[in-house]
């Protein structure tokens, strides 16, 4: 009985010991679900406007307590699937985030897309030199069902901002019919206002036409905001002297970063409208937007008008909110606003220091 007791108040201290690690481990060292407050993941197709979008999220976060950015998700598009997948790598490693999942995903469309023009080089990212980067290894799941798994994980929670291809989020939608009702939000930068400017297929859209149908197909404007790039190209089309000795003369590693990912689309015009970084700053910065309209959105699938838009303003079952007006002097603000952090973090901690 003695013996017993001695045992007893051996252990006694340990099993305290180890449920008071527990409770501390509890306190301190949540679960990554439990993190409060709004979440992102970017489904992109790895060109520089990706980049920047991708830098603007990731700065946001780090010094605006902005939405944490959960994922990255890769499509064909800019560049081949593969490519993206490196250059999603090169992305986080100029900010510094290796530590962002990064899922592959589709690699075709559907059924038939369009060629790339490659207008940010071959490489997407302006074709420099090969350039050291922190490699990271993708996860397990195909990007579509890493989607509906984060939706659920994030149940009312996650934003997905879409600025490639809609083939991952097509396939999540035919995965799961319940995948967009879960979001917070899906933001899709894709396809046109039609007019007699603007009278051909978008980029993003007629890169898988069906995936852009199927994305439209169930939604409504409290689920779903597209941003036409026609609305891009009418309201930010921004100098390109701007861009390259204003924004582009902004001194840190991560604005050195984006000039070298422009090297080539830099030079293709005299304007800098770019539809992807217009995405991300709408998700983030309300004032950007002036105006929006509620659309029954759609596109055409056959014949010579394969991946027009179509917009019915005036339907009584709109499945969309439609981007329709943009402020050019916020966005810009906003621009320098996010792309100078980096920089007024350090000059204010030598101040400080």
């Amino acid at each position: 009985m003695v013996a017993r007791y001695k045992y007893i108040l051996y252990v006694l201290p340990v099993i305290v010991a180890v449920l008071l690690v527990a409770i501390l481990l509890g306190l301190f060292l949540k679960p990554e679900s439990s993190y409060l407050g709004p979440k992102i993941v970017i489904d992109h197709d790895g060109g520089a406007d990706d980049a920047i979008a991708i830098l603007i999220a990731l700065i946001n976060e780090k010094y605006f307590s902005g939405p944490k950015v959960v994922a990255l998700t890769t499509v064909h598009g800019n560049v081949n699937e593969s490519q993206v997948f490196i250059n999603s790598q090169r992305i986080l490693d100029v900010a510094d985030r290796s530590d962002v999942p990064i899922y592959r995903g589709s690699a075709e469309p559907l059924i038939s897309g369009i060629m790339s023009d490659f207008y940010f080089g071959f490489d997407g990212l302006g074709d420099n030199e090969i350039e050291t980067f922190k490699r990271t290894e993708a996860q397990l799941e195909h990007a579509a069902l890493g989607l509906i798994e984060l939706s659920k994980k994030y149940s009312g929670e996650l934003t997905i901002v879409a600025i490639g291809a809609l083939t991952n989020i097509a396939l999540a939608i035919r995965l799961d019919p319940e995948f967009i009702q879960r979001l917070a939000h899906l933001y899709i930068g894709a396809g046109h206002i039609y007019s007699e400017r603007f009278n051909k297929p978008e980029f993003n859209a007629a890169m898988d036409v069906e995936a852009y149908e199927i994305a439209l197909s169930d939604s409504t404007p409290d689920d779903v905001t597209l941003l036409p790039f026609s609305q891009v190209l009418q309201d930010l089309d921004i100098d390109k002297n701007w861009r390259t000795d204003v924004l582009g003369a902004i001194p840190n590693n991560i604005v050195r970063s984006l000039n070298a990912f422009e090297r080539v689309s830099l030079q293709s015009s005299a304007n800098w409208s770019l539809l992807d970084p217009a995405v991300m700053a709408i998700v983030l910065e309300k004032s950007i937007v002036d105006e929006t309209k509620c659309s029954l959105n759609s596109i055409i699938l056959c014949d010579e008008y394969r991946g027009i838009n179509t917009n019915n303003f005036t339907s009584e079952t709109p499945n969309s909110e439609v981007v329709y007006k943009l402020n050019k002097e916020n966005y810009k603000k906003f621009l320098l606003e996010i792309f100078s952090a980096p920089e007024n973090n350090v000059k204010a901690s030598q101040e400080t220091a």
